[in-house]
């Protein structure tokens, strides 16, 4: 929602200024112009970009309009959810979450926090490593190391998306340029 207040306090911003100053939006009104600008930019990107990085890029445009899904409260309820497994493996051994990692949907532990067993990528990266931790084949420091590369593999592979984008958004006063040009010529 504040994306959509952002640009239009920005559009409402960049208009009155330009009414202020006496410009007449008539003038702004170029339809070509942006049709130019516009399929120059979606062809480009088309062109620039693998089909992954096109699916990718497209998945990821309508939670931009949503508020971030990483509130205070998620962010207590996987303290809680970790507060259950580490005193269970307190009171109980590090073998009694066996069951509970193998079948995470099935699981009384992981089930008294649905908002965290909803989200598919979460669950397997706490069970991946807890499964890590009770087959006990790898030291604390091999675990820590392991996971602070798949978290930065999974941002790097978020951020494709963005620099795909960007890669276009560089591009775009060039096609402005193309596009005025084009009217200038069309005048003569």
């Amino acid at each position: 929602m504040l994306v959509i207040v952002g640009y239009l306090v920005v559009v409402g911003s960049v208009l009155g200024g330009f009414m202020l100053h006496g410009g007449k939006l008539g003038a702004l009104y170029q339809p070509f112009e942006l049709l130019i600008i516009a399929g120059a930019a979606i062809g480009a990107f088309v062109v620039g970009n693998n089909v992954k990085t096109l699916k990718a890029t497209f998945r990821s445009l309508p939670p931009l309009l949503k508020g971030s899904k990483y509130t205070r409260a998620r962010y207590m309820a996987l303290m809680a959810l970790l507060y259950d497994v580490l005193t269970k493996i307190r009171k109980e051994g590090m073998m009694s979450i066996e069951r509970d990692i193998e079948a995470p949907g099935e699981s009384a532990v992981f089930g008294r926090h649905a908002e965290i067993a909803a989200d598919h990528h979460l669950m397997e990266f706490i069970t991946d490593y807890l499964r890590l931790m009770v087959s006990g084949n790898m030291n604390p420091m091999e675990i820590e190391t392991l996971m602070d590369h798949e978290i930065d593999t999974h941002h790097s592979e978020g951020d494709i998306p963005a620099q795909a984008i960007q890669k276009v958004a560089d591009g775009l006063p060039a096609f402005g340029i193309v596009a005025a040009v084009m009217g200038v010529v069309n005048v003569c």
